[in-house]
């Protein structure tokens, strides 16, 4: 009974799902195996580590032994540690337990997968880019108690502070680990319009991080940014007008111009939020040749403390549009006349191979913007998954709540930052009850609003708390723990992709400057977005069901099973239908 195997990769993670038809007798587990193309043209094996072990091993702070010892439990796995520009492939193998020991049942080993490169993708011209800002996370528990015995601080509150203000530290591992392809991606894109001679057109909502400004500002005039003024808030009895007169991004304002870049201001916080991160690479003649877009704001925490996402688009079409609309913020000033309005109001096609883009900017009459969302979502076949900020209970969670009523089979996975007010969650049963008009109507979603380990328990450290993130609740990080603004629908038969600023929500259709694209066709980036929610979501899953069961007084207990039975509940219920959308 040989496994069946399939992998997703994208830039950062390589994702392996394996299934077999029926409990394998004694089997405690599956080791797995990668092989990696080195440079030399030779070829690395090695067994996966696992972080979880067993009772009797005694396992400590951090440590991991390969598979072949403590095996996976479970039916898929992400390889964190395969990372872009790597070509690799895997094969699983049923660890038994036989005469007093753990032995690889070779008859029932599943083949390699093919060899593939983790890459942002290049299908169409689309490519994918993710950061690892999963500040939540084991290793940083483990990186911020190094910290804090190194600094010799006082407490993990003094070491987030001191990891906070480190991230400005270009050469900092933890903030080139944390940043990963995307901070690669953002920085390449300038390096080589500067070398090719391009020109950039940039429309940003947030900029405070010195390697970036340093980038941008080595472009000198042949870099061009609208720039607005962050998010303000008046003070007491202060009208608008005068709140808007402030900057957050002061300083890199004043950096730029001094480097001789063309800065445009948009100051229109408070009420509204000048929120694009676009970026239009043009030619020296200034034509459109490529667009970079996404969740990202160009500051040292977007880049590190949060979940976010960068696409890369090079489509002349497209870039045409976005440097159309750049034009038109720039005329605007820090006003939203009519026109601009209006044609925000119409989506922009734009097509290429199988590739069908509709490219929308707001603020939007009508809510033409969310409906064109919702006729995505209400066209969903088999799963929508998604990752969300703040989306409100209202536009585009409202939609998935009223979706998922109706279409009890459909798969539905997603991480919500904060969740609605009217959302109450389990997180002992990582689900949630989004409540709609009818207060006496709700449905139930496997959705995660991310939460920390409140206590340590087996070799488990307690991690970073959501209050502790949480800035406007006494943290020191940020409001955004998960900012990527994502959705994929069917992503095996015929898939849609969602992605750019706008926080499927009420006042991003209504106030704010946003972009977002909707992709139709594009199945390798469709693909490597849902690997990506997929492990955001079941990263935060864990977290928030250890969470949800430390609230009530009680712990997993956090060792490997030493029997076989571990596998009924994985090829049953839930986790059954959830091998089933992935082994598509």
């Amino acid at each position: 009974m040989a496994v069946d195997l399939t992998l997703i990769a994208n830039c950062d993670d390589a994702v392996i799902f394996w299934r077999i038809k029926r409990r394998i007798e004694d089997c405690w587990g599956f080791a797995i195996e990668r092989e990696k193309k080195l440079g030399d043209g030779t070829i690395q094996r090695i067994a996966l580590d696992n972080r979880m072990g067993f009772k009797g091993d005694k396992p400590g702070r951090g440590e991991r032994r390969p598979s072949t010892i403590w095996p996976f439990q479970r039916f898929w796995w992400a390889d964190h540690s395969a990372n872009l520009g790597d070509v690799v492939r895997y094969r699983v193998c049923p660890m038994v337990h036989k005469g007093g020991k753990l032995q690889e049942l070779i008859s029932d080993r599943s083949g390699w997968t093919s060899w593939t490169a983790l890459s942002g993708g290049k299908k169409d011209g689309y490519a994918s880019f993710f950061n690892r800002g999963l500040v939540i996370s084991q290793f940083m528990a483990r990186y911020l108690e190094d910290l804090r015995v190194k600094k010799k601080l006082a407490t993990r509150k003094e070491a987030l502070v001191v990891f906070r203000d480190s991230l400005d530290d270009h050469e900092l591992p933890i903030r080139r680990f944390l940043s990963g392809a995307l901070r690669e991606r953002m920085l390449a894109l300038l390096a080589d319009a500067k070398k090719g001679g391009r020109h950039v057109f940039g429309a940003l909502y947030e900029l405070h991080d010195d390697e970036l400004v340093g980038a941008l500002g080595a472009l000198g005039a042949r870099a061009h940014v609208v720039l607005a003024n962050g998010s303000i808030t008046a003070k007491k009895g202060e009208p608008a007008a005068q709140a808007r007169k402030r900057d957050q991004n002061q300083s890199a304002r004043k950096a730029l111009r001094k480097s001789g870049v063309e800065v445009f201001d948009r100051f229109i916080s408070p009420g509204a939020l000048g929120h694009n991160k676009f970026i239009v690479v043009a030619d020296k003649n200034r034509k459109p040749m490529a667009v970079w877009t996404g969740s990202t704001n160009w500051t040292s925490t977007g880049l590190c403390t949060q979940v976010n996402n960068g696409l890369f688009v090079e489509n002349r079409d497209i870039a045409r549009e976005y440097l159309a609309q750049w034009n038109r913020l720039r005329e605007a000033k820090s006003a939203f006349p009519d026109a601009l309005v209006a044609d925000n109001s119409e989506p922009k096609p734009a097509v290429k191979g199988k590739s069908e883009a509709s490219i929308w900017f707001t603020r939007t009459r009508g809510k033409a913007d969310l409906k064109a969302i919702d006729e995505v979502l209400d066209g969903a076949k088999e799963g929508i998954l998604f990752l969300m900020f703040q989306p409100g209970g209202t536009a585009t969670l409202g939609t998935v709540r009223r979706i998922q009523q109706k279409k009890k089979a459909l798969y539905v996975k997603g991480v919500v930052s904060t969740l609605p007010a009217e959302a109450t969650a389990d997180e002992s049963e990582v689900s949630v009850d989004i409540h709609g008009a009818d207060k006496n109507s709700s449905v139930r979603l496997d959705v995660v609003q991310p939460a920390g380990i409140r206590t340590p328990f087996a070799s488990w450290a307690a991690t970073v708390a959501r209050n502790e993130f949480i800035k406007m609740q006494g943290g020191v990080i940020g409001f955004a723990i998960v900012h990527s603004k994502l959705i994929v629908a069917d992503p095996f038969t015929k898939p849609v992709v969602i992605t750019g600023s706008h926080n499927f929500s009420k006042s991003a259709s209504e106030k704010n400057d946003e972009n977002f694209m909707i992709v139709r066709g594009n199945d390798e980036l469709a693909r490597h977005y849902a690997a990506h929610i997929l492990s955001v979501y079941h990263h935060y899953r864990w977290l928030a069901y250890v969470n949800g069961l430390q609230g009530k007084g009680k712990s997993p207990d956090g060792f490997l099973r030493e029997h076989d039975r571990w596998q009924d509940s994985q090829l049953k219920g839930p986790a059954k239908r959830e091998l089933d959308f992935w082994l598509r």
